[in-house]
């Protein structure tokens, strides 16, 4: 593909990028929500008008140019319009999950000096409410339009200001009429070199650390992304994901931003199958736990139907698998074979491809690993899944896989205009426009993270002859074996979740002499294999203990661990009730388990399938 040729507004600023869209633009659609049970638009010209208002009415609160504003929202279109304001004013924005509780949130305000935050549901401001006199520096909460009454309901007392969005913006307007020009004087003087963003990683232990992320780290990572996977125009891309996340931020609005396409926002993860048939993407950015809910679903439909219909969803499956590796190979189908995949194509892969949508030309996979089997299933489907490589610290694309160039179990080749180099311990070095600055108020972390010019990525992984990137695994999650064995967990642990009996898996054995495992079943596929067995049980917990179920995930972790190496077997198991969860804490925002949180919370049953105590499974690999 040709290198796109960006004109120098397009490369300035976030803020310059979104003044030469919307003007070009003008009413087509931008942002697009469902609202009272419909999907309603917001045109660029619309939106252009809410950014400055807003970003306005920040000015006239009293924010200079490179003053942080938090911002705590779950995905939808104020969120762009907010950051956008943000930016216009010169500003720099702290993301907040919105599932991020109040101690938390606290920290994250202190530390990044932020005097507002705009907050997305009434139900934020009472997790603000319960610290906020910890936070001497915030000022003002903004609220959705219309929430006063139910934001403060039960709460007094409040040490700053509660505003609506309508009053804010009201300002803003009033703020415009005695000061005609400030709004294109602020966002005018911005930098690609600025700070446009200082996102809090999640982390798994201690409090986060603020990632310093400039406008040029953001626009550079798109159209590096943009050189190697076509987006154009006509474009819809539905956005789930927390935008807090700079995978969603990067790829699933800056980017779409960049191309002048349009963003539709699903309601949330449970609606998401409803919203994919309504909105019909052409692409969406995606974590691998949606697309490994997604084929749970679809094993479960075929395994509960006719043994007809299972035959040929298998034969129509290994037809995929066949044509995943002509992809691979950049062949296409061609005589006995071609007619095969019609003939699958019509029974089986289409009717999948329609649940996405219809239209859907490639879906985007990050955060995680998706895992070979996966990404040869649904590619071999013609649901183009482009699995790619980063972190919060890299904007975040260090690597992808392509339309014309994809090798399952990678992450990709280099993004152009970046480069990676393998230490010698194993780790993945980052050097390009895509490095953030360090980490905010922390010059320590700061100058842990880099060696010279290169980030260290704490990863560890290899580069093949072509140039595509491995990764194996994280480099404090290397289990050393009272042997002397180091073992990568997060390749076994996606080995046994790619099982359709298994959830969820954590595998411990550092300094132990054997490798022990949680895991979380999948009840989707255990709960018929119990009704076919007839087995009979009153709670989750005693299902578990049957011994029909256990001798199940005895055969299936033997079964998928088989042909790895002693060390790298699991020898014990135990099976948990319920799965690890955000509001647990046992996973991340980015719904990546806490593996040290895990193994302490848990530390009772993990020692005990060393001891000998406790309810485990035995693996035997005869």
């Amino acid at each position: 593909m040709s290198k796109r040729e960006w004109p120098v507004e397009m490369t300035q600023s976030i803020c310059s990028v979104f003044q030469v869209q919307y003007k070009k633009y003008g009413d087509r659609v931008f942002l697009m929500e469902k609202l009272g049970g419909m999907y309603k638009p917001r045109s660029w010209n619309q939106v252009a008008q809410q950014v400055q208002e807003l970003s306005l009415g920040l000015v006239s609160l009293g924010v200079e140019p490179k003053d942080r504003v938090a911002l705590m929202m779950t995905t939808q279109a104020n969120w762009a319009v907010s950051d956008l304001a943000i930016l216009h004013a010169a500003a720099v924005n702290v993301p907040i999950y919105p599932t991020v509780k109040a101690a938390q949130i606290a920290h994250i305000i202190n530390d990044s000096g932020s005097a507002i935050l705009i907050a997305g549901s009434p139900l934020l401001l009472k997790e603000v409410a319960e610290v906020w006199n910890n936070m001497p520096g915030l000022k003002t909460v903004i609220i959705p339009d219309g929430s006063r009454e139910k934001a403060l309901a039960g709460l007094s007392g409040l040490p700053g200001q509660v505003m609506e969005m309508q009053e804010v913006m009201a300002l803003g307007r009033a703020f415009a009429a005695k000061n005609p020009g400030v709004f294109d004087e602020r966002w005018r003087q911005v930098q690609k070199t600025d700070l446009a963003s200082v996102l809090y990683t999640s982390g798994t232990t201690g409090n986060p650390k603020g990632v310093m992320l400039t406008h040029d780290n953001f626009l550079s990572n798109v159209r590096g992304g943009l050189e190697r996977v076509p987006v154009y125009d006509h474009y819809v891309s539905l956005s789930f994901l927390p935008l807090s996340h700079v995978l969603e931020r990067t790829a699933g609005y800056y980017m779409p931003l960049c191309v002048g396409s349009t963003i539709a926002y699903a309601e949330d993860l449970s609606t998401l199958p409803e919203n994919l048939l309504e909105v019909r993407p052409h692409f969406m950015v995606s974590v691998p736990r949606v697309y490994e809910r997604v084929y749970d679903r679809i094993m479960e439909t075929v395994n509960s139907g006719s043994k007809i219909k299972k035959n040929i969803f298998y034969w129509a499956r290994n037809v995929g698998r066949e044509n995943a590796r002509l992809l691979a190979e950049k062949k296409k189908p061609a005589g006995l074979f071609k007619l095969k995949y019609k003939i699958a194509d019509r029974l089986v892969l289409k009717k999948i491809r329609d649940r996405f949508g219809g239209r859907l030309v490639f879906c985007i996979s990050g955060g995680a690993p998706l895992g070979r089997e996966l990404a040869e299933f649904f590619n071999g489907m013609g649901v183009r899944v482009l699995e790619g490589y980063g972190l919060t610290e890299t904007s975040p694309i260090i690597s992808f896989n392509t339309l014309e160039d994809i090798r399952y179990g990678s992450v990709g080749q280099v993004i152009p205009g970046g480069e990676v180099r393998i230490a010698e311990d194993g780790e993945i070095l980052s050097k390009g426009p895509q490095n953030c600055l360090g980490y905010f108020n922390n010059p320590e972390a700061t100058a842990e993270l880099f060696d010279g010019e290169w980030l260290k990525t704490g990863d560890i992984g290899y580069l093949d002859k072509d140039g595509f990137l491995y990764i194996t695994d994280r480099k404090k999650d290397i289990i050393v074996t009272s042997g002397g064995k180091n073992v990568a967990p997060q390749p076994l642990e996606g080995l046994l979740v790619s099982d359709r009996y298994i959830q969820q898996a954590v595998i411990q054995g550092d300094k132990k002499n054997y490798l022990v495992a949680m895991l979380v079943p999948n009840y989707e596929a255990l709960e018929p294999f119990a009704r076919e067995k007839g087995l009979r049980y009153n709670s989750r917990r005693e299902l578990l203990d049957l011994p029909d179920v256990k001798e199940l995930y005895a055969q299936r972790v033997a079964k998928d661990l088989r042909k790895h190496p002693t060390f790298e077997q699991v020898k014990k198991v135990y099976l948990k009730e319920d799965e690890f969860t955000l509001e647990a804490k046992e996973l991340t925002p980015t719904l990546k388990t806490r593996r040290r949180f895990i193994f302490e919370k848990y530390k009772d049953i993990f020692d005990g399938m060393y001891t000998g105590s406790g309810n485990f499974i035995d693996i035997n690999y005869r």
